[in-house]
């Protein structure tokens, strides 16, 4: 009988010493329990469900779409489906918005978020990423940042899923043609064009530009300056920055043989590309932007690191990322999350880089190494010189930024047809305000 209440007593104290053994009750196995169930992402109803997919502009094909977004929910959400809407006559977003069919995912530039801000359809996705366990930490923070910049809180407005670099293109044959060495990296905007100037000539009948920056706005992005203050919305452009820009695209046109027809015409990637008689091209990512029918056409080309200013060495275009933000009137919020999630995930994104040439939005170096990988054309060429330069940070964009471009086209031409700089400027800056104040609806 003793040896019997011994061994109870001897069970008793070793299911004690287990149950300690868990960290005591609520604070210990249960509190582990609770945390882990925490952690766990959110049940996702599985119902068939098709999502409205807006792209609002041309950076992705729909072969990028089925190739790298498709397929890949195909795999891992197989309820998730697409709808892709591109803007046209009675899709703009905001004739969408008016029909009742606003889209649950937008894809844009960070450059044009401030517009879908103002007509609300964003939200800080915070919670729904950490919902999700997406961690944010893979990704390169610059470009996290640009899709913060517009909510003083830091509110997250979407994920960036690529961004663009910048380098200097350059035609082979026309440096060939008139024997004179190729550009270097680690060049400024001053030495460049002096480059320009040897190779800016008229033979057998062909003008031959040595450099084209294609436009004063493309140009601005390096510094990076804005036409309108976006805390006030009042025009910026009489500033030392714009002078700066002036003056370098009139030194650059300026050069005999280098005046294009018409200046600020977004022509010269096709002058590059398609004409080739442009011989230096200094632009954002042309490898997955017709650069592969250029060279089976007979551009021969290569790439090197972006011209800086002196002032600003090693840094090209600011930050010029595209995102996919979910919209805050979306019904199916977590199914959109996933896409992003599969989007923006290592297998995706190395396909993305090595199939399409696209910079990742993610920190890993290995996307950097195996950029292009894929693509044969690209086998050769000096891709490691983009990486020589970093972006400057994005700048906040007023949503009347781009509406007063052609204003300071027009006042660029002034100056460059001999208008003093300060008096074009100011001209510029006083139509610019009167502009905004007569369209503010």
């Amino acid at each position: 009988m003793l040896k019997r209440k011994a061994l109870l007593m001897s069970l008793t104290a070793m299911v004690l010493a287990i149950a300690g053994c868990g960290g005591g009750g609520a604070t210990g196995t249960g509190s582990e329990a609770k945390q882990n169930e925490m952690n766990k992402a959110p049940v996702v109803d599985t119902t068939p469900v098709k999502l409205k997919l807006y792209f609002s502009n041309g950076s992705f094909s729909d072969q990028d779409v089925n190739s790298l977004i498709v397929e890949a929910l195909n795999k891992k959400y197989p309820y998730i489906s697409i709808e892709v809407i591109r803007p046209g006559k009675g899709t703009t977003i905001e004739e969408l918005i008016a029909a009742g069919m606003t889209p649950d995912i937008i894809y844009a530039s960070n450059l044009d978020l401030t517009g879908f801000k103002t007509l609300d359809l964003l939200e800080d996705i915070t919670p729904l990423a950490k919902a999700h366990q997406v961690d944010l930490s893979r990704f390169d923070p610059v470009l996290l940042d640009s899709v913060k910049i517009l909510s003083e809180k830091g509110e997250m407005y979407g994920l960036p899923f690529f961004a663009h670099f910048s380098g200097l293109f350059y035609n082979i044959d026309l440096f060939d043609k008139f024997g004179v060495p190729y550009p270097k990296d680690g060049m400024t905007w001053d030495e460049v064009i002096e480059v320009a100037k040897k190779l800016s000539r008229s033979d057998n009948g062909v003008t031959y530009k040595g450099l084209d920056p294609d436009t004063i706005a493309r140009m601005a992005m390096q510094l990076p300056v804005t036409l309108v203050d976006p805390k006030t919305n009042r025009s910026a452009i009489d500033s030392d920055g714009w002078r700066n820009i002036f003056t370098l695209a009139k030194d650059i046109w300026s050069i005999p043989n280098n005046t294009p027809d018409k200046l600020n015409s977004y022509q010269s990637r096709n002058w590059f590309m398609k004409d080739r008689n442009v011989a230096m091209l200094p632009y954002n990512n042309l490898l997955n932007i017709g650069l592969e029918d250029a060279a089976k056409n007979g551009l021969n080309w290569d790439v090197a690191q972006f011209p800086s200013f002196k002032e600003k060495p090693n840094t090209y275009a600011h930050v010029d990322t595209q995102i996919f933000a979910v919209t805050k009137t979306s019904k199916y919020k977590n199914q959109a999350m996933q896409l992003l999630s599969v989007a923006t995930s290592d297998e995706v994104q190395l396909k993305s880089a090595r199939s399409t040439a696209r910079l990742s939005a993610l920190k890993n170096p290995e996307m950097k190494k195996q950029l292009g990988a894929d693509m044969a054309f690209l086998k050769g060429k000096n891709l490691q010189s983009i990486f020589k330069s970093s972006p400057a940070p994005a700048p906040v964009y007023s949503p009347y930024d781009s509406l007063v471009r052609n204003i300071s086209f027009q006042s660029f031409e002034e100056y460059f047809n001999g208008k003093d700089l300060n008096t074009a400027l100011k001209e510029a800056n006083e139509k610019i305000n009167k502009w905004i104040d007569s369209n503010k609806k």
